[in-house]
């Protein structure tokens, strides 16, 4: 029997268990707000590791200082990044732009774009103004 098959009997078998582990896959990841003050590789880390739980940071680039809509989200400063990653099997390579936006001692995140074919999470902490 070939391993699909093998997973989707068993899944079959304890529907309870694939609800579990899609409802852990999608829980949000908890934001470290120290790290993200300490260098513009770790805060793209903690965006993109918000967003794609099992991605690998490969590197990231400046597009926009400020980004022209952070009016919109009443932001006071901002940073328009394309963060190069990984997906969980480390073969393909994605791009996510992702506005950063910051307000007193508050953040957020909007993503702009995003190559990857799973969708990223929208369930991420930085979809709000999250304070430290």
């Amino acid at each position: 029997m070939d391993p699909v098959s093998i997973a989707l009997a068993f899944f079959l078998k304890n529907p309870s268990l694939t609800v579990s582990t899609v409802d852990k896959a999608m829980a949000p990841r908890a934001i470290d707000m120290t790290k993200m003050q300490e260098s513009l590789a770790d805060l793209s880390k903690e965006v993109l590791l918000c967003y794609h739980k099992t991605a690998r940071f490969h590197a990231v680039d400046v597009l926009a200082v400020p980004w022209t809509r952070e009016s919109q989200y009443g932001a006071e400063k901002s940073i328009v990044l394309r963060i190069h990653y990984a997906g969980i099997g480390a073969v393909n390579r994605y791009e996510m732009t992702v506005a950063v936006m910051g307000k007193q001692d508050k953040v957020r995140a909007t993503v702009v774009s995003d190559s990857a074919v799973i969708p990223y999470n929208k369930k991420c902490a930085l979809e709000d103004w999250t304070g430290a």
